[in-house]
């Protein structure tokens, strides 16, 4: 592995070698070949990105860290190769090795993976891979949503998914795009949000119409059966009154151009 250090960022050369025994060269063999390396393939680039920025950042005068004493310069390597952490790769669950440091004025130990991850402490999922989840549940089921992921290589449960859809639900603002079309539809999917079963509240989810042919998702709330759909589109109402008014101006010109 090569890291050279740059005015932002690292540039790492990784190389790396695999067997893997094939019985023929069919395409779905050969995918399959490459799923069985990918867990592999994929910790390891983590783990040499995660040091090469580790050592970047150690050579920094003022490291990206801080230690709960306040000290954000000096600090010494204690291993590169600590103990095991389990994160989500979007592709599959890696265990990754702690990079940890020892804070040279209060003798503090950090470990630093998180935190060059971007990860909040004890968050095994980044909100970007929760958001992609959470839309993959919106749209279907939570078991056939499983089981596209698992066509596409990605070892999530049903369980996950539907953490990421209340999750996504409670965070993501959608709203109609004033640039689209004033065209969409709402339902209810009938997903249980209180276990898999069909019962107490469900998901509601509200698609945009877009140029091309194509749909976006505009509105996703959590509410009862038959209950209120205000919430749905509480985000759009200033969309709606534009597009009402585009339209009375249209219908407007055009009564005046046919007198």
């Amino acid at each position: 592995m090569g890291i050279t250090p740059q005015e932002e960022g690292i540039t790492i050369d990784f190389y790396c070698q695999f067997k893997v025994h094939l019985k023929d060269s069919h395409i779905s063999t050969i995918l399959a070949g490459f799923g069985a390396l990918l867990p592999q393939l994929l910790m390891d680039f983590f783990q040499k990105v995660l040091v090469g920025f580790g050592e970047y950042s150690m050579a920094l005068k003022k490291k990206p860290f801080t230690c709960k004493c306040g000290n954000d310069e000096d600090f010494i390597w204690k291993t590169r190769h600590g103990k095991k952490t389990k994160v989500h790769g979007f592709y599959c669950w890696i265990e990754l090795q702690q990079l940890q440091v020892q804070c040279k004025h209060c003798g503090s130990k950090m470990n630093i993976t998180r935190k060059l991850l971007g990860k909040e402490p004890m968050k095994r999922i980044a909100p970007a891979v929760y958001r992609k989840l959470g839309l993959l549940g919106a749209l279907t089921s939570f078991r056939v949503a499983e089981k596209i992921g698992g066509m596409f290589g990605w070892a999530v449960d049903k369980m996950t998914i539907w953490n990421a859809v209340q999750k996504t639900a409670s965070e993501i603002d959608f709203k109609l795009d004033p640039k689209e079309l004033p065209h969409g539809e709402a339902d209810g999917t009938g997903i249980g949000i209180k276990g898999i079963a069909k019962r107490g509240k469900e998901l509601k989810v509200f698609i945009q119409y877009i140029k091309g042919g194509d749909v976006r998702i505009a509105g996703l709330d959590i509410g009862n059966y038959n209950g209120s759909w205000d919430k749905l589109f509480q985000n759009s109402i200033e969309v709606f009154k534009s597009f009402s008014q585009f339209y009375s101006c249209r219908k407007k010109t055009n009564r005046q151009n046919n007198k």
